[in-house]
């Protein structure tokens, strides 16, 4: 017998075994792996479920005898209940949920002094909210949302903000005031940039008029440099800038003599 026949078999480990059969063992998720024992008997050697967050989905592997079974599973996002398909997920959720579900991200909020009760997607912007919903046009956009312009100011509870830089739905149980609720009040501001032409294209006029108002409500009698300060933040391409201190300042002499506020 040559020396070739007469060497010991090479040995190899469990895990080189069912390597080797294609059966992957340490992962995250094996499922149920069965090998064959001395004796050619199928024995199981491990089963791991996985099941992922509710409002996903779950997925159990299984294999028996070779071959390989995939079950996926619906989780509901609500109650957890599990369904073997999403049209079913569907129809359970839309019969035991629906009210939940359409009550959620509905807010309250006061807009020019009429309370509103609305509906409101997580991503939504008060400025889009304003526009969209409310019809308030004044609300303006130079920036495409960057928060650069100012031209899409409002006043929310006493304090002016960037618009299109506030969800909506943190925005509940708040006071917005806009241009059209200051000019309805005929608030002496509007009479003011008018007689001053601190207007011309009017794109960002109702920005300053938020801005100032709110500055007014805060500082009744301003010095030029408050105004300055207050106003800096808004942009005109138009540059009616050495408009506004006259316009603010005849607002301010109209307050004092009994004008609206």
């Amino acid at each position: 017998m040559s020396e070739e026949k007469k060497k010991t078999p090479k040995t190899i480990s469990r895990r080189e075994f069912l390597k080797d059969a294609g059966i992957v063992v340490g992962g995250t998720a094996v499922g149920s792996a069965f090998f064959l024992s001395a004796c050619g008997k199928e024995v199981e050697v491990t089963k791991t479920v996985t099941t992922t967050a509710p409002g996903t989905t779950s997925t159990v592997t299984t294999t028996v005898g070779g071959s390989t079974q995939t079950v996926t599973k619906y989780t509901c996002p609500v109650c957890s209940q599990e369904f073997n398909s999403l049209d079913a997920l569907k129809t359970h959720f839309d019969e035991a949920h629906e009210e939940q579900a359409a009550a959620e991200n509905v807010i309250n909020i006061t807009v020019n002094g009429q309370e509103y009760e609305i509906q409101v997607e997580p991503k939504e912007t008060l400025r889009d909210t304003l526009r969209d919903q409310l019809g308030l046009t004044s609300i303006k956009d130079m920036c495409c949302g960057w928060g650069a312009c100012g031209s899409c100011t409002v006043i929310s509870n006493g304090r002016p903000i960037l618009s299109c830089m506030v969800l909506t739905i943190e925005c509940d149980g708040k006071s917005i005031e806009t241009a059209e609720g200051i000019a309805n009040n005929e608030h002496p501001l509007i009479d003011a940039f008018v007689m001053n032409d601190a207007m011309q294209c009017g794109y960002c006029t109702p920005g300053f008029i938020c801005t100032a108002k709110a500055l007014l409500d805060k500082r009744p009698n301003p010095t030029e440099d408050d105004i300055r300060n207050a106003l800096g933040g808004n942009i005109c391409r138009c540059a009616i800038y050495p408009q506004l201190i006259p316009s603010v300042k005849e607002a301010v002499a109209e307050i004092q003599k009994g004008g609206n506020s």
